[in-house]
This record gives C-alpha cells, structure tokens and sequence, in this order.
C-alpha cells in the first residue's frame, strides 16, 4: 500500500532513529518498502542502515547530489506502492502515524493528500470536518503552509496529475508543490502530532535551509507569481499575501535572533 521516501544527504546522527520510526510503526505491515534515496553523502550515513537494519524492505538508490527536491521526486518514481509517505532523515513518526492516517483514508473515500500536526503544535487551519480531521484549500494553504512535509501521505495519482517537486527551487519547494496539489485535490490533515521534526528544534530559522529567511521568502514570492499567473489567484490577493508574508518575513528574523 505505501512506499515511504527518505533522501539522505550527510545524516548518519540522524538516520538511524528515522528509519526506526517506520519499522515501529504499529501497522508496518502497510508499508510496502522504504526507499532511501542518498543523495551523494561523503559520510557513513549508508554504511550505518546496512549494518543496522536487515529488513528487506529498505531499497537504498544513489545518485549525485541534486538536492532535496530530485532525490524526493527519484524515490516517488522508482515506488512501487499507491501511495506515497515522505519523510526527512532528521525526522521521526510516533508509532501509529500510519494507522490513524489510513483509517481516515478508509473513512472518508476523496481523501488522496493527509498529513497530521508535528512538535506538539496544535494547528486548526482550514475547514473542520471531524473532531480531528481538517480539511485545507487555496486560500488557507497560503496563509499557512500546512502541513509539514514529513507527515504526507500522498496517493501517487496526485502526482501523475500535478507534477512532482519543482527541482530548480531551493527555497519554498513545498509550498509550491502543494499549491498544485490543492487546486486539484483538498489537503487534509489530523489535528494531532503524529511526528517530532528536527529533534523538535522550533520550526524556523534553527538550520538548514529553513534558516535562510530571505531565501524562503523568495521562493515563496516566485509561488506567489505563478498563481497569480494561472488566475489561481487574483492581483489584490497576490499584493495582500505579499505583503503578509513580509511582515513573517521580519517577525521570523527578529524571533530566530533571541
């Protein structure tokens, strides 16, 4: 039923404790394979899942470095699965992620894209359909992109119609990508934390490229145009969400300061 994507790049501190997430998860027997995808690591990050693990269901694929978003959209790809989960090496699920999300894909049948809340943050954008379950469009996707990229599960037929990641964004390719997504397809998520991001780090500005604030920025403006471009969205929303999103823009700098 579910081929989990995991890109690597240097995270042999981390790996180890994501991949164990899935292998723990109370319904494995739903994922079909993990597909690690090592997006040319220099480190023992490879050397550690094979003398770690001895499931036959982890498929390691290399290639050169190409970024986050080629070595998601080579493990989507090569999966052999209907439906795709993503995860990050720096992150991990709690045990019955895949059990909760599948029992709302069982329950309410146009449900194609679920996430779920992280880090304890009690998030209740969008429109409310169970006491659980949220239901997001356009709109409140681009007030907030949400939800976070390592609680997806994605039926593949999703990307068959959209597309997959953008590889010549850096910065905002998630928010891009599920913009795509919603104007096809509602985004749903559980509104509790089935996942512990970054070793519960705060979710802008500690490292990596979510540190670079100007960059996120861009890209979200280069998303922003587009939409504007498609008619998706109209010029006074495009100014608005401009706008908006520089004021985050200053409040992030000045909070990641502290």
């Amino acid at each position: 039923m579910i081929s989990v994507v995991i890109p690597v790049y240097n995270c042999e501190d981390t790996i180890i404790q994501c991949i164990q997430s899935v292998i723990d998860q109370t319904r494995f027997d739903l994922i079909d394979e993990i597909i690690v995808i090592n997006d040319g690591s220099t480190d023992g990050t490879i050397d550690k899942i094979n003398e770690i693990f001895t499931t036959n269901k982890i498929r390691i694929i290399s290639k050169l470095n190409g970024g986050v978003s080629s070595a998601r959209n080579l493990g989507i790809k090569n999966s052999s699965s209907d439906w795709i989960a993503l995860l990050d090496s720096d992150d991990v699920w709690v045990k019955d992620k895949i059990e909760q999300q599948v029992f709302y894909i069982n329950s309410y049948k146009d449900i194609n894209f679920i996430g779920s809340n992280r880090n304890n943050e009690d998030v209740h954008i969008g429109k409310k359909i169970d006491q659980y379950l949220y239901k997001m469009n356009l709109k409140s996707l681009l007030i907030k992109t949400w939800p976070h990229t390592s609680t997806a599960l994605i039926n593949k037929k999703v990307f068959d119609r959209v597309g997959y990641y953008d590889e010549n964004l850096k910065y905002s390719e998630d928010n891009e990508l599920w913009c795509r997504i919603v104007e096809e397809f509602p985004i749903y998520y559980i509104r509790k934390s089935l996942e512990i991001a970054g070793n519960d780090k705060r979710p802008f500005g500690a490292k990596g490229l979510s540190a670079n604030h100007s960059g996120m920025y861009k890209g979200i403006v280069i998303n922003l145009k587009r939409l504007k471009k498609r008619k998706s969205i109209s010029l006074v929303l495009y100014l608005f969400l401009r706008s908006f999103n520089y004021v985050k823009l200053k409040r992030r700098i000045v909070l990641s300061r502290r």
